[in-house]
């Protein structure tokens, strides 16, 4: 019995300057409160008992040598905890952003960014009393032209809307030479190549041709991945390059 109360005296020694928990003394107490029990037992019985308990606690030891670093580590980093406030913004912003829809492939890409342009070429050439608006309703509100014989760069849809009521009510206005090269990065479409316009100019049948350069810039709409809105024109006549400078291919 004397050993057993050593061994248990190594034991408690362990666990309190190892900063255990106190489950690890259960075993312990039931033993001794069981041990009073069983004085009248005899000495075997009760060494074998004791016996027992000392197992148990030096698993529980073991389990709570374990299981100590966790709990300490779960005590250093506490719950995040969201302000009420903060969680509807975060609730709000996630419910703002529209999933999106069934993108349209490469192709389908290229060829809705064709068909935008060529509305643009079909209704600036339409003669129509109504093309300027129709034109200029292909624009972004926050677009932004230089236009083909404009002098000023234009960034209002009022100033885009003056710039094509001169435009496109050119008499007799037509285009050819289009030659597009496309390119789509994502929502963002460009749209780079060459056209030429050409229109009368006075009654004596005189007609005036201007080459151009152009780029177009697209956004996608966000309601529907097919449509383009115009975000930026870039439309100025060809210079005369100089005499060394190879053309391309």
């Amino acid at each position: 019995d004397g050993g057993c109360f050593a061994y248990t005296s190594y034991i408690v020694f362990k666990m309190k300057y190892s900063g255990l928990t106190s489950i690890a003394l259960l075993p312990l107490s039931c033993a001794f409160r069981t041990m009073i029990s069983m004085s009248t037992e005899p000495v075997a019985t009760r060494r074998d008992f004791v016996a027992t308990a000392l197992a148990a606690s030096s698993l529980a030891v073991s389990l709570s040598a374990y299981s100590e670093p966790v709990r300490q580590k779960n005590q250093a980093e506490p719950a995040k905890i969201v302000e009420p406030a903060k969680q509807k913004e975060q609730l709000i912003a996630q419910a703002s952003v529209p999933p999106k829809k069934n993108m349209p492939t490469a192709t389908e890409d290229v060829a809705s960014v064709c068909k935008t342009t060529d509305t643009w070429l079909r209704e600036v050439t339409s003669g129509t009393p109504d093309a300027p608006k129709k034109v200029t309703a292909l624009y972004a509100p926050d677009a932004v032209l230089w236009g083909t014989v404009s002098q000023q760069v234009r960034d209002t849809p009022e100033e885009i809307l003056a710039y094509f009521n001169s435009f496109a009510t050119k008499p007799n206005l037509e285009v050819s030479g289009y030659k597009p090269i496309i390119r789509v990065y994502d929502d963002i479409a460009v749209n780079s190549g060459y056209y030429t316009f050409s229109w009368d100019l006075n009654d004596m049948n005189e007609r005036l041709t201007k080459k151009a350069r152009y780029s177009f810039v697209y956004q996608r709409d966000p309601e529907d991945p097919y449509k383009w809105w115009i975000v930026d024109h870039h439309s100025s006549g060809l210079p005369n390059a100089p005499k060394d400078l190879k053309p391309a291919n």
